[in-house]
């Protein structure tokens, strides 16, 4: 038998090979269990839960011992927006199972809540990647943004009895109030997080939820061979997980605040904006439309079955329309010019491109009418408070009268009393204001760009 203590070993790279595989092995057993266990606290996110593809990451070996050691940066086991999760081995190994499981759920949460794509963090922005294969996100901003996330969250596990690891943020342990967006976390952070550094403390560890929580790829993403999920089959488990969520609590089933919400946001009919104004507008002038006269302007195709009689043509009037704006600075140039380029749009359709429109801009009174035939020529002066009574005033009493009146506006101003003599249509721009009952009203959100992605 030979003295030498190496005899009989197998060869460095063999031994690493088996010790990574066995890691691999053990690390995809832990994520199962963590599922199961995620699944027993969270039964209406178990399709979510299952749909999470876990990508295994080798783990470094410890130069002496050719052990697995934990990388710290891992663990969150962070998710990109492919719904891949990504598992250091070492680290799963060294992290008790329903730990792992509620990162599982919290990652359900910045996934189904589109943290990624409202995230303010663009990958353009100079020094906002994550560029170390299990670095944290250094940008300020997007670090922020990932505890702001994480606070939206957080109150719903907690109000399931499902306490954090140590260090993630707690909107009760900060004294935040709960069920608040990330948005409206941001600023709350940016306080408290002043106030508390100044003692030398930090708000909370630097944890990195990946690219599901800010959008910034990492570089580790690419790696394994986890294809993860479709936009459509997103689509179709994020339907899925509200339509669930309406049923237990329909059932009276107890479901967390924020992911009733989430719900019944996800789950609202998006009504296209654009279609409905343009379906009130072509409405406002179908009577006016189809209204007919007699003119002698171009004489009647049946005037030789009358010898010297001059017989009138039927003729359809070019519907007359006044465009009223609100300019009294609580909505902005850019949101205004869209929609008025909107409108005439809209109106060419109806109308045709040769008629002439008339604008009149308000704000506590009612400005010179404007005539123009493109939304580049419309001028939008004023200023101050509203009162939307003047221009309707002034509207209507514009001649010829016009056939219908579009009002833009966010509705914080007084309205009439009583019907103006021309139909109305009030567009109204964000989510506050009103509009009187006897107009045809559209809501037009106040960010167009976002809400058209959100409704395609």
């Amino acid at each position: 038998m030979s003295d030498d203590p190496e005899a009989g070993q197998p060869p460095p790279d063999r031994a690493r090979d088996g010790t990574t595989a066995r890691a691999t092995e053990q690390a995809l057993e832990r994520f199962a269990a963590a599922r199961l266990w995620a699944v027993h606290q969270a039964p209406y996110l178990a399709s979510a839960v299952f749909a999470l593809t876990p990508v295994v990451l080798e783990p470094a070996l410890d130069e002496r011992t050719g052990e697995p050691v934990p990388d710290p940066e891992f663990r969150a086991f962070p998710a990109d927006t492919r719904w891949n999760v990504h598992v250091e081995a070492a680290t799963a190994l060294a992290t008790p199972v329903p730990e792992i499981g509620w990162w599982l759920l919290h990652h359900v949460g910045h996934l189904v809540r589109s943290h990624a794509a409202r995230s303010p963090v663009r990958p353009e922005s100079p020094g906002t990647a994550g560029s170390h294969a299990a670095g944290p996100v250094r940008d300020s901003e997007a670090h922020r943004w990932n505890q702001a996330a994480d606070a939206e969250i957080n109150d719903d596990l907690e109000a399931e009895g499902l306490a954090g690891p140590d260090g993630v943020i707690s909107p009760t342990v900060l004294g935040l109030p709960s069920n608040r967006m990330a948005e409206e976390y941001v600023p709350m952070l940016d306080v408290l997080d002043e106030a508390v550094g100044r003692g030398g403390r930090a708000l909370a560890d630097a944890v990195d939820c990946g690219s599901a929580a800010d959008g910034l790829e990492r570089s580790y993403e690419d790696s394994g061979s986890g294809g993860g999920l479709s936009e459509l089959e997103r689509e179709l488990l994020e339907r899925s997980i509200a339509a669930g969520i309406q049923e237990r609590t329909s059932a009276r089933s107890e479901v967390p605040l924020g992911w009733r919400r989430w719900a019944e946001e996800r789950l609202r009919p998006r009504v296209n904006w654009r279609a409905q104004l343009g379906s009130l507008i072509r409405r406002g002038l179908s009577l006016a439309a189809g209204r007919v006269d007699f003119s002698y302007r171009r004489p009647s195709r049946r005037a030789a079955a009358y010898p010297g009689v001059v017989v009138p043509a039927m003729v359809s009037p070019v519907p007359s329309t006044v465009v009223v704006i609100d300019t009294s600075g609580s909505v902005t140039e850019p949101v205004l010019g869209k929609l008025v380029a909107e409108v005439t749009a809209i109106l060419d359709g109806v109308t045709g491109p040769h008629r002439r429109l008339r604008v009149l801009c308000c704000d506590t009174a009612a400005h010179p009418v404007q005539e123009v035939r493109r939304a580049e020529d419309v001028r939008l002066v004023g200023g101050g408070g509203t009162d939307m009574r003047a221009g309707l005033a002034a509207a209507t009493a514009l001649r010829p009268r016009p056939d219908l009146v579009i009002v833009l506006t966010d509705g914080q101003t007084p309205w009439p009393e009583h019907r103006p003599a021309a139909p109305v249509v009030v567009c109204l721009i964000g989510d506050g204001g009103e509009a009187p009952e006897w107009a045809a009203t559209v809501r037009v959100p106040e960010k167009q760009e976002e809400q058209e992605k959100g409704a395609s």
